[in-house]
């Protein structure tokens, strides 16, 4: 059955391509445009992302007042042009744009706060309790209201993020402690375009992070400063109490999961259970998001239909369906709040809410302009959440499902007219196996750019889940939730529990599958981009020129392999080394990768096979040779050929000499080094490691050497912690000068 669903969906999508160019052969692109300008709404949150993504692609911090200033003149262009479409509409997208720019300089001005410039050491410090987040071994805190000795107000961070190793069960939000930690600044990306912690912690206000190293001291508690925290207290201590009475009384992978679909807290689930969620393509299960945001408003809504429904007098006078709408949106709300408010659930509670309003209003309630609606409404207020994966993934699958629902609506309203019982069963089925690949398919390419990888079989494990978790689970959520202020939630746990079991041992069975797991290189920005504007264009419109998407999206799910990947990686503190062999695999000082700074660069280079790095044995003076012969080490440091090039790695002092009369690249990840190096076209030295992070390095007997390292690829932008001025030697053409 689902490889009909997909044979189908493709025999559909092959025809339209197909139909889509014979009518494009000459076909009037301007006619073809104002023929929908009903759908030009839905290009607006596009645009309006769009500014935000120049906004973070920019190496430097734009000035607000001069773009307060754009806007504006703009504004009155836009104004004073309306009446001529040749120059009002390309105005309005640059306006469009614009704002999004200006959006989130004014964002990442709003949340400005102190971040944390150097290690601490311990230090002992002082802070109310935000949020507990129980882990493997301990507890997680979010910690404000801080006090450091040593540490003017300005220099004091708003927020710590503080993991505690220790048992935990005593700390409650607005509890406030005193304890002795170790502080960092929030750690930059592990190699250039990787994920940037620091630019997440800035919007969320954490200017560092940490661990404990004492017991946690309780404090006097101080007087709450207004409602809003005392609000987000109490929402935060509701969660973590249930989150505890959830965990009591269901133990084990299944009472980790329960308590991960109930309140949002994944700390607990054992990591080989959530790695068989990720290979089997089911991990979405476990993140509150659209999905059990839906299933949770649609039960509540039938219920309470239902009910009313019972009372003929009610039914016969009230618009019960609208009271229905209106109790499953609140229920929706306060499933939102208790799990935490994700982005991805505001998203699905922002839909859901568009949806069951229109309801209320006599209106269609999936549309693609509610889509629309939401997405500009949560760009406008957080427009850092357009770099967030699960806003990216959530919204191009919901963009997905309703276009593809738009445009196979009138053929399902037939057939589901024409269907006695069994054929409505069997629709039933064709819709959820359709629904999975249209939303897997939507949101796969995101996934390859920010995880690396694609389950191959994420089809057939939602298939076989969509059942026990739409049928079984989900209501048991509902009920326990219902039964939680009775103290009667065991009643709806302990058999939905079982259905949790079901499920873990549903993603294990899928994911021991044979090449479950498919790699993926980094994808360029300019790859996403492809992705998005193609995915957009593809679903967006509604006229055959639509199928012009299908470049961009297989353009960007080519680019991984259009675009050189590194040659060499040298860390930032010069202990964790990578180079590709002769043979494509790649060396890696630690073999396997262990640590998340190895784990990211064997995802990001397409999880090659690994070489170990050539070691010594101790009194060993003959050396040692890697697998291939390219890379050769000795106690004076190690030398690798690639592509023509000769690169030395020198570990003592004398070496460097030598080097530096052979070698086309030095890199003293130890030393500095303080004077010319003849031969040598790049010199990168401990002190151009500590300024640029990680550098990569792209050898070609073309182009010569390039190197890309993680303080270029960011910028000087406001989450950027300024380490001092220049960086490595960069010159393919002349020679080292030190």
């Amino acid at each position: 059955m689902a490889r009909l669903a997909r044979t189908l969906l493709w025999r559909r999508f092959a025809a339209g391509l197909t139909a889509g160019w014979r009518d494009l052969r000459g076909f009037d692109a301007v006619t073809c445009f104002l023929a929908e300008r009903e759908r030009w709404f839905l290009w607006l949150p596009a645009l309006l992302g769009g500014g935000i993504a120049i906004y973070f692609l920019l190496p430097v911090e734009p000035p607000v007042l001069p773009l307060r200033l754009g806007i504006a003149a703009l504004a009155l262009a836009v104004l004073l042009t309306r009446w001529q479409a040749l120059w009002h509409l390309p105005l309005l997208l640059l306006l469009t744009m614009l704002c999004g720019l200006w959006l989130g300089a004014e964002r990442s001005a709003a949340v400005s706060a102190p971040v944390l410039q150097r290690p601490s050491g311990a230090i002992w410090l002082e802070g109310r309790v935000i949020e507990v987040e129980p882990r493997d071994a301990g507890h997680r805190l979010l910690l404000d209201d801080l006090l450091l000795p040593g540490f003017s107000v300005a220099e004091t961070p708003q927020r710590l993020r503080i993991t505690l190793r220790r048992d935990g069960e005593l700390l409650w939000p607005g509890d406030r402690l005193r304890l002795r930690a170790m502080l960092l600044p929030p750690p930059e990306p592990a190699m250039p375009g990787a994920f940037d912690f620091a630019r997440y912690a800035w919007f969320r206000q954490i200017g560092g992070v940490g661990y404990a190293i004492s017991t946690p001291e309780a404090m006097p508690a101080q007087e709450e400063t207004g409602w809003h925290d005392a609000a987000m207290l109490g929402l935060s201590g509701l969660r973590q109490d249930w989150t505890r009475r959830i965990s009591a009384q269901s133990e084990g992978a299944g009472g980790a999961i329960a308590t991960a679909l109930m309140t949002g807290v994944r700390g607990p689930i054992p990591d080989h259970v959530d790695a068989a969620f990720r290979d089997s393509g089911l991990a979405h299960i476990l993140s509150i998001s659209g999905l059990h945001l839906t299933l949770v408003a649609g039960l509540l809504f039938f219920l309470v239909r239902a009910a009313l429904a019972l009372n003929p007098a009610l039914a016969l006078r009230y618009p019960i369906k609208k009271w229905a709408a209106g109790a499953a949106l609140l229920g929706a709300l306060a499933y939102t709040l208790l799990s935490g408010a994700a982005l991805p659930t505001l998203r699905a509670l922002l839909m859901i809410a568009l949806a069951l309003l229109a309801v209320m209003l006599d209106r269609r309630a999936i549309t693609l302009r509610a889509v629309a609606w939401a997405a500009l409404l949560l760009l406008i207020i957080w427009p850092d959440s357009l770099l967030d994966p699960g806003f990216q993934m959530s919204f191009a699958a919901v963009t997905a499902l309703v276009a593809a629902f738009e445009d196979m609506a009138s053929r399902l309203m037939r057939w589901r007219q024409q269907a006695g019982p069994l054929r409505i069963a069997l629709l039933w089925l064709f819709g959820v196996m359709a629904a999975s690949f249209v939303a897997g398919l939507g949101s796969s390419l995101f996934a390859a750019y920010h995880f690396n990888r694609v389950a191959d079989y994420a089809l057939v494990a939602n298939l076989l889940a969509a059942p026990l978790v739409d049928f079984f689970i989900m209501p048991l959520v509902v009920l326990a939730f219902i039964l939680m202020p009775l103290g009667l939630e065991v009643l709806a746990l302990t058999p939905m529990v079982w259905g949790v079991d079901l499920l873990i041992a549903l993603a294990q069975w899928v994911a021991s599958w044979p090449d479950t797991v498919g790699t993926v290189p980094a994808m360029p920005n300019w790859g996403l981009s492809a992705v998005a504007l193609g995915g957009l264009w593809l679903c967006l419109w509604r006229r055959r020129w639509r199928w012009l998407g299908i470049i961009g999206l297989c353009a960007g799910a080519l680019s991984p392999w259009l675009v050189a990947q590194p040659d060499m990686l040298v860390s930032g503190e010069g202990r964790l080394l990578a180079a590709r062999s002769g043979d494509g695999r790649f060396y890696l000082s630690r073999t396997p990768p262990r640590g998340f700074a190895a784990e990211t660069w064997w995802e990001r280079l397409g999880a090659p096979p690994l070489y170990p790095w050539p070691t010594l044995r101790r009194n060993e003076t003959d050396g040692s040779v890697g697998a291939d012969g390219s890379l050769r080490c000795d106690p004076a440091g190690c030398s690798w050929r690639h592509a023509g090039f000769l690169v030395a790695l020198p570990q003592q002092p004398h070496a460097i000499t030598e080097d530096c009369r052979h070698a086309d690249v030095v890199i003293a990840a130890r030393m500095p080094v303080r004077y010319r190096c003849p031969s040598a076209k790049v010199v990168i030295d401990r002190n151009d490691l500590w300024r640029g992070g990680t550098h990569a390095l792209y050898l070609d007997r073309e182009t010569g050497i390039r190197v890309v390292t993680v303080a270029q690829r960011r910028g000087r932008r406001p989450w950027v912690i300024p380490k001092g001025h220049g960086a490595a030697h960069d010159s393919a053409g002349g020679e080292g000068d030190r």
